[in-house]
């Protein structure tokens, strides 16, 4: 048994997206064979059953370090990796979200030197990231091709490393996301008490926010084509107000309401929930749905991600429609679970969708792959390649060494440059006046 202290930079809590759902997720697994310990940066108002939950303003990061074997993060500061390093606590970079891919997009409608500021910050941070990491995981193989390639690039790959381990499983495993074992049971109130819709009507569902990456857009003029010869379909959006406050609207959100309105659809057959419906309450709006859909566009971010809404279908066993080009839409059409369109095409996209609603038997076949495909997605089995890397770096934890902690001050010198660390120490330091005053 190790000591695994999990740090989350997202809002943990009844509403939560999805990093957040990940670590919540990921803890509980992994607390069936370690002490397990949730670090996170908010109070959360939810109570977990097996491990402990504890908010940064209550402990003593470093010494909550200290005490553990290895740490789990989206990203190190130089702050938390040093006293990681000095320690001799194991780090494990969970790459699960290519953000230096997912930013091109956010971004995309800044100007082009703030674009590029921006980019090269989150570069760094990323390549430093690598550099510290004893251990990284990742969503799918697609990633963690490229990760061995950045992996590669930063030399960290010897032939020392590829004698002890030539699969280099244990330093670069797939920890896709998650499902839950227990199948969904509805408790309450779900979309369609929520927007009126009929209990004849179809329903699709977009199971997660809107952000700039994906396409809702075609997805509203396929259902604009529908609607001049049928009112008997219905498009949800489950949520787009972010649980966490910190994340802006995105343009692409407000792309999306303009255009439904644009296409008088809005509140007819096309329903917005504007708030987030809480992680405990969301199979009440899954179990009213008939097919999940997810759109996007054909880009960098698209070919490496993970689009986690996808698990909640699996888990509510909705025949998806999604846009080809990721690792799910390839996974759709391989399995038969849905069908796969090409991008940006709305009239095919409202063919799919007309066909699957009309074609009860089609529905009822890829429900069943869906439920032989399911266990394959429990948190239990993906966090299997977490539980072995953990096992072994455990192992392997060093005793704390300041010659080990000076060389890596080094790195951190190189890394971020003068500069940027006297604003870091100067940011700290403000933080540590303001509360003790």
């Amino acid at each position: 048994m190790a000591k695994v202290l999990l740090f989350c930079v997202d809002k943990v809590g009844q509403s939560m997206a999805g990093p957040a759902i990940r670590y919540w997720e990921m803890a509980k697994a992994l607390a069936s064979k370690h002490d397990v310990t949730l670090l996170t940066l908010n109070k959360a108002d939810i109570v977990p059953e097996n491990f402990k939950l504890i908010h940064s303003e209550e402990v003593r990061i470093s010494t909550l370090i200290e005490q553990s074997d290895v740490l789990i993060a989206q990203t190190f500061t130089p702050l938390l990796a040093w006293n990681a390093k000095r320690a001799g606590t194991r780090l494990i970079l969970d790459a699960y979200d290519p953000m230096p891919l997912e930013n091109l997009e956010i971004f995309r409608h800044k100007p082009i030197s703030e674009r590029n500021a921006k980019h090269t910050h989150i570069c760094n941070q990323f390549t430093f990231d690598f550099k510290v990491a004893d251990a990284i995981i990742c969503a799918n193989q697609r990633q963690r091709d490229l990760w061995m390639g950045l992996l590669l690039s930063l030399g960290k790959i010897s032939p020392e490393l590829y004698d002890t381990t030539p699969s280099l499983d244990n330093i670069l495993g797939v920890v896709p996301f998650g499902l839950s074992a227990t199948p969904p049971i509805k408790t309450g109130p779900g979309l369609r008490e929520r927007f009126g819709i009929p209990p004849t009507a179809k329903v699709l569902l977009w199971g997660g926010g809107i952000w700039n990456w994906f396409d809702p857009l075609t997805l509203l003029h396929a259902m604009a084509h529908i609607n001049k010869t049928r009112q008997d379909i219905h498009l949800v959006f489950m949520g787009i107000k972010h649980p966490n406050e910190a994340i802006p609207e995105m343009e692409m959100c407000r792309e999306t309401i303009a255009l439904a309105k644009k296409l008088d659809l809005l509140d007819k057959t096309v329903h917005i929930n504007f708030g987030w419906v809480p992680y405990a309450d969301r199979q009440n709006f899954l179990l009213d749905a008939d097919i999940g859909v997810s759109t996007h566009f054909d880009n960098l971010e698209t070919q490496y991600s993970f689009r986690t809404r996808m698990l909640d279908y699996l888990w509510a066993g909705l025949p998806i429609i999604a846009t080809q080009g990721d690792c799910f839409g390839d996974l759709v059409a391989s399995q038969n679970l849905g069908i796969a369109v090409t991008y940006k095409d709305s009239l095919k996209l409202a063919s799919a969708i007309t066909t699957l609603c009309d074609q009860p038997h089609l529905m009822l076949e890829m429900r069943r792959n869906l439920s032989a495909l399911r266990p394959q997605f429990e948190w239990s089995q993906v966090t299997a390649p977490l539980d072995s890397i953990i096992q072994q770096l455990a192992k392997q934890r060093p005793e704390p060494s300041w010659k080990l902690a000076s060389q890596f001050a080094s790195q951190i010198w190189k890394t971020y440059g003068p500069k940027r660390l006297a604003q870091y120490a100067l940011k700290r330091l403000k933080r540590i006046a303001f509360s003790n005053s």
